[in-house]
């Protein structure tokens, strides 16, 4: 689909990019998540302990859980977009089109040809 068509129920679709993007970011997400679940499901260094006593538990729970989901969202971005094709590959048909178009146009030159006995 090019960006100005619209899918069957009427909406735009989304541009390719954007899905894969997507999808890395909730592949991270949810990395982050479980790795925080499992921290704090074994209770790793007694993160348990001390969010369960703390006054106000929401607030460490809330910046575990976000800024892990950032760090894993933006790494598997990451990867996705450098894992990328450079660039597509080409047919040999496509590749000799291209061949055609590009080549280097004469240039005359007045400078004359020396020699080393001309040289001082």
């Amino acid at each position: 689909m090019s960006e100005h068509e619209t899918s069957r129920d009427g909406q735009q679709a989304l541009p390719p990019l954007l899905r894969f993007l997507g999808l890395h970011l909730a592949l991270g997400a949810a990395i982050g998540v479980a790795l925080v679940s499992l921290m704090l499901l074994g209770n790793l260094a007694g993160l348990k302990k001390l969010i369960v006593e703390a006054q106000n538990p929401f607030i460490p729970l809330l910046l575990l859980y976000s800024f892990n989901i950032i760090t894993f969202s933006s790494v598997a971005m990451g990867i996705g977009i450098m894992t990328m094709p450079l660039e597509e590959v080409e047919t040999e048909e496509q590749a000799q089109e291209s061949s055609d178009r590009l080549r280097p146009a004469p240039i005359e030159s007045k400078a004359r040809r020396r020699s080393m006995a001309d040289l001082p």
